[in-house]
């Protein structure tokens, strides 16, 4: 039996793709490979993993470097210091035999703690530019999975173009008709900014003008504000019967099957969702993700002709409107969504378990004698 130490969070984009890998795992490995998960005990992670079925939870104190004169520059290094007890305390006791880092404030820790301990460990980067804990570990990583070539150096096998794994139920199109229903001759366009929601898209949809509804009769909208807006926009809504709004979409497969057009934040877990649905979207970064790393992500893209990139400073109502308006006319659509699809490997869940399956050849062993 293996034992493998998952460790990711602070976002969906970080926590997601480690519960991703861990079904790879567990489908390759049924019944010789155990996980824990390490994350902060504040973060969404707290939350997200302790709805797993078999999925221990070890809480790590962390805390990110601050950007800013402020007084967290004083718990900074004391913060750190008891997340790397932590980590080095919950490791001890684990006893892995790989530990398999995402990103986010608790990677550190974790990283750390294996590399004091002798213990192997893989990287997962999701984004465009690798992040400041992957680049600082990357070098003595026994792995470093790639969502995109551009952002790490390096020969395999130690270093491999994965892409970015999405939950198992996302890779399967929504079964029947669904929640959503479309008229022949409508263009609808999803507009979501994450697991939280993002205030200047919600701002900018939601303040369309009416010259603009009127001028572009089979445009509708399918809005996923987040819950921190979802009652102030969803009262400002001018045309309710074309501009349709939630707070929050579980079954997000079923919202981007609908959609012609997306436009979104420019996230890991949402390019990745996209890659999967092969959708052309219009990306709108979060101007204050850490390395800047969405817009990164979207001038990827946009280099690749998958999507257009509208910067946050400059996003407006009549700016998303024609925005929206030109990708509908120009005719691209079609080759944007190709080239959505190919900025994501076709078989990232085979491609992640061969690159770690070495990591674990005797747990793969077992479990492949226990199939015969």
């Amino acid at each position: 039996m293996k034992k493998v130490l998952l460790a990711g969070g602070g976002t969906g984009g970080h926590i997601y793709p480690a519960l991703a890998i861990r079904e790879i795992l567990r489908e390759h490995l049924p019944g010789a490979v155990e996980t824990a998960y390490m994350g902060q005990p504040d973060g969404m992670e707290a939350a997200i993993v302790r709805r797993e079925a078999d999925l221990p939870f070890l809480p790590v104190r962390a805390q990110g470097l601050p950007r800013t004169l402020s007084t967290r520059w004083l718990t900074f290094p004391w913060r750190n210091a008891q997340g790397l007890w932590d980590a080095v305390t919950h490791t001890r006791a684990y006893r892995p035999d790989l530990v398999i880092a995402t990103g986010g404030f608790v990677a550190f820790p974790a990283l750390l703690a294996a590399r004091l301990l002798g213990i192997p460990y893989a990287i997962h980067e999701q984004n465009a530019a690798i992040g400041v804990t992957n680049r600082l570990f990357a070098g003595a990583a026994a792995r470093v999975l790639l969502t995109y070539r551009e952002a790490y150096a390096g020969e395999p096998p130690r270093v491999v173009v994965t892409g970015n794994p999405v939950r198992r139920a996302f890779l399967v199109p929504a079964a029947g008709p669904g929640r959503f229903r479309r008229a022949p001759g409508e263009f609808w366009v999803l507009i979501v900014g994450g697991s939280r929601g993002a205030r200047s898209l919600n701002e900018a949809a939601v303040g369309l003008p009416a010259a603009w509804w009127q001028a572009h009769p089979t445009i509708r909208l399918l809005h996923i504000t987040g819950e921190r807006d979802y009652a102030d926009i969803e009262q400002r809504v001018s045309r309710p019967d074309r501009h349709q709004v939630l707070p929050y979409l579980h079954e997000m497969r079923e919202a981007f099957d609908l959609a012609d057009l997306v436009v979104s934040r420019a996230g890991a877990t949402i390019l990745a969702e996209l890659a999967v649905c092969g959708k052309p979207a219009i990306l709108v970064p979060y101007p204050h993700a850490t390395d800047n790393h969405q817009e990164k992500n979207a001038r990827t893209l946009a280099e690749r002709g998958a999507a257009r990139l509208v910067l946050d400073r400059e996003l407006s109502p009549d700016l998303l409107g024609a925005a929206i308006v030109e990708a509908m006319t120009s005719g691209d659509l079609p080759a944007m969504g190709r080239a959505m699809a190919a900025s994501r490997p076709p078989d990232v869940e085979r491609l992640i378990w061969e690159a770690l399956q070495p990591l674990l050849a005797d747990a793969s062993t077992v479990a492949g004698q226990a199939s015969r």
